[in-house]
């Protein structure tokens, strides 16, 4: 979290009490004592994730915007190969004059970004969009002969991973179809059926849609 923002914390603190209280009712955070609620903060700012299934992770990490490292870095990478941009939640982030008028490393950029995911209600949905663009970032990194040709909407890529998602818990389990996207934000990032392999498949088959620039390095020309 770049900015202190005192509403993420409350959400995060709130999360935390209804994940302890399990299914019973949570306690209300407004009538912890002074004492009990300092050291709620303190749990949530250096938590202890193991044993934590990934939705109740997702949920407090979206809660305080935690990323990875390199993270906001990573973004500015991606923006350089979206000529048209990047949106969420109704959130446009242009390629120009953002790098024109900003650097990598300046923290008005991060801001910028920040300002963007702070769009977002909802902070499990929020942690995905993270880990969404830290895939793209990788592919990006590994395929230097693609960039995207049109407005990436972020929101479309997850709804393509999520659908991905529902159709094979359809195959696999005989789940039906829903909207809500709780299974999906509860299953891990790696592996076969993780979410970063739908995540994956969605970015590729949009890079795939465009044209693929030329490059120098090009592994299939001949000199």
């Amino acid at each position: 979290m770049l900015k202190i923002r005192v509403g993420w914390i409350v959400h995060a603190m709130k999360y935390e009490l209804k994940i302890r209280a399990g299914e019973m009712a949570p306690v209300d955070l407004y009538q912890l004592s002074p004492s009990e609620v300092k050291q709620l903060l303190l749990d949530i700012l250096q938590p202890q994730q193991q044993g934590r299934c990934w939705l109740h992770r997702r949920q407090i990490d979206g809660s305080l915007n935690r990323t990875p490292s390199g993270f906001y870095d990573r973004v500015w990478q991606i923006l350089e190969r979206t000529p048209n941009g990047l949106i969420v939640a109704g959130k446009f982030l242009p390629q120009q004059p953002t790098l024109s008028d900003m650097t990598m490393y300046e923290m008005n950029f991060s801001l910028l970004v920040e300002d963007m995911l702070q769009n977002i209600d909802q902070p499990e949905y929020r942690q995905i969009i993270v880990e969404l663009l830290m895939v793209v970032s990788v592919i990006l990194e590994r395929n230097p002969e693609l960039e995207f040709q049109d407005k990436v909407d972020l929101d479309k890529l997850m709804k393509e991973a999520f659908l991905d998602f529902q159709k094979d818990q359809s195959r696999l389990k005989g789940t039906e179809k829903q909207d809500d996207m709780t299974s999906f934000y509860n299953t891990l990032p790696l592996g076969k059926r993780g979410t970063c392999s739908y995540l994956t498949k969605a970015v590729m088959n949009l890079l795939l849609e465009g044209e693929v620039r030329p490059s120098s390095d090009d592994p299939c020309s001949i000199s």
